[in-house]
């Protein structure tokens, strides 16, 4: 797993895991829009590590809170 999808997954973890696409691809979770380009979402969910559903939403899965991410920079 390269540092920006590292930093990507902590974003989304601190932000209670779970966020929606708005109509430009962005991710919104928490009140605020991701610093994350979309295809780093597509690597994390290849990965198992989160997951589409309803179609616009993602979520971290139980593999993605298991990472260990100790010592990583949350994307900003």
């Amino acid at each position: 797993m390269t540092s920006a999808q590292k930093s990507a997954l902590l974003w989304l973890r601190n932000r209670n895991g779970d966020g929606m696409f708005d109509r430009n691809g962005v991710l919104l979770a928490g009140g605020c829009s991701a610093p994350v380009m979309r295809a780093t979402w597509n690597k994390l969910r290849d990965a198992g590590l989160v997951e589409v559903y309803n179609g616009k939403r993602l979520r971290v899965t139980e593999a993605g809170l298991a990472v260990d991410l100790r010592g990583v920079g949350e994307s900003s």
